[in-house]
């Protein structure tokens, strides 16, 4: 590669590395920050407005880059998101610390938009395979860094310096943008007309699913929010059918990208449990010390990095099919083994291989049909609400997976074995809808 594709792909990781990073480095300090500002059963927001903030923001960059360079969407991001580290950094309150993470979450919206779109942009088939997995497996990397670094800092130093840590990465970030991310086959498109109504009822759509989420007061409040979710959908959908240039382009929305989107969606659920709450139990439960717990989750990412080098190996020999099956069935047995030996540290921690080669190949290969299945011309926007649904099951998760934590009792047992559990009904489910809805073409027996 040349040196110019070399500091692209640097920049792409680090642009991935910085917004995945927060769903991990975090999760070890949240007792002590529970404890440091009082937030008592609300430390949860510090996970779930962050997402709600990434789900806001990832729609409306896919509009953006319609009608502005990647590279101004790019540094206006990389901003965003370096305010938001500080003051997340600088904050001596709850609320404040709430606040920040919102700024700091609609930063990182826009830089997960760009991970997914500008390796299209920049490199050919086959080299932009190996590179969408490279910068894909970053998040998978964050679960290795993010634990470890965590860790390491929060033994010498207090939890605001995971946040301080993001600055100089974004500053050398924002240099290596500058100076890479200009493409002579970028178009914009400006001059059309903003699709107004459409994008009025996308984000009635967002907040009625979040106030159906996040509610605690009434569940009829809940359905009620689902309900009119639904309804709203299902009128984003006759409209937008109507619209020469969609905010949602539903005419885009084949077979097999709408079963990705929900596959994504789903596995984004799950891995928010993983990543979030084991190493809360592995603490509040097994008196194990931030590093510690990080070292137990260790193996996930491990796995997942060396499945995505290795990628092409398995495709040729494997149907994609098979190849998915065996994902969701992983996790499924990973949860169930894990549900099992709960009180056995090194158990969990071998066991989180088999998670870590099923999150590995979905997250990888989930972003590639996608982009290769879109028609060009709204390839932008398609990776913007990709990467939105992956940000809505990790806000979903988040607020799930807390709620079945807290729980003392439930119909699989305590705190994790509710999230264990739930896990496991989630791998199920997934198994039955692609062996229902998925149809394998000719070309893709093996690939």
């Amino acid at each position: 590669m040349r040196l110019k594709s070399i500091v692209t792909v640097i920049a792409l990781i680090l642009i991935m590395f910085m917004a995945a990073i927060e769903s991990s480095i975090i999760s070890l300090a949240l007792p002590t920050i529970k404890q440091d500002l009082n937030a008592g059963n609300l430390i949860s927001l510090i996970f779930t407005a962050y997402f709600i903030a990434l789900v806001i923001a990832n729609p409306i960059v896919g509009e953006l880059l319609t009608r502005f360079k990647i590279i101004y969407i790019a540094i206006a991001g990389l901003t965003l998101f370096t305010v938001g580290s500080l003051m997340s950094g600088l904050s001596t309150h709850f609320s404040m610390l709430v606040i920040s993470r919102v700024i700091q979450g609609f930063g990182s919206g826009v830089m997960m938009s760009l991970s997914q779109i500008v390796p299209k942009l920049a490199f050919e088939i086959p080299l932009r395979y190996k590179i969408m997995g490279i910068v894909g497996s970053v998040w998978g990397i964050s679960s290795i860094i993010g634990p470890l670094l965590g860790g390491g800092i929060l033994e010498f130093a207090t939890w605001h310096w995971l946040f301080y840590i993001n600055i100089p990465i974004a500053i050398i970030a924002i240099i290596l943008v500058v100076w890479t991310f200009h493409f002579p086959e970028e178009e914009t498109v400006a001059k059309s007309k903003f699709d107004t109504k459409g994008i009025t009822l996308f984000y009635i759509f967002i907040g009625l699913i979040m106030f159906a989420l996040l509610n605690q007061q009434h569940l009829y409040l809940n359905i009620i929010g689902f309900v009119l979710a639904i309804l709203v959908a299902l009128r984003l959908f006759n409209v937008e059918k109507k619209v020469s240039s969609p905010f949602l382009p539903v005419a885009e929305f084949n077979r097999m990208i709408t079963l990705v989107f929900i596959t994504d969606l789903l596995t984004a659920v799950c891995l928010m449990g993983f990543n979030l709450y084991i190493p809360v139990y592995l603490q509040e439960q097994l008196g194990l010390s931030p590093l510690q717990s990080g070292l137990v989750i260790f193996p996930l990412s491990v796995a997942w990095i060396t499945l995505n080098f290795n990628l092409h190996h398995i495709e040729a020999k494997l149907s994609r099919k098979v190849i998915y099956l065996s994902s969701f069935t992983l996790l499924l047995l990973s949860s169930i083994i894990i549900a099992f030996g709960i009180k056995l540290p090194i158990l969990i921690a071998c066991v989180l291989i088999l998670s870590g080669l099923s999150f590995g190949y979905i997250y990888t290969k989930d972003s590639v049909i996608v982009q290769e299945e879109t028609s060009p011309i709204q390839m932008k926007k398609m990776m913007s609400f990709y990467g939105l649904t992956k940000n809505l099951g990790a806000s979903i998760g988040s607020t799930i997976m807390g709620y079945l934590y807290a729980l003392k009792s439930g119909l699989f047992g305590a705190n994790l074995h509710n999230i264990l559990g739930v896990v496991s009904l989630i791998s199920v489910g997934l198994i039955v809808v692609w062996l229902i809805f998925y149809r394998e073409a000719a070309s893709q027996t093996k690939e």
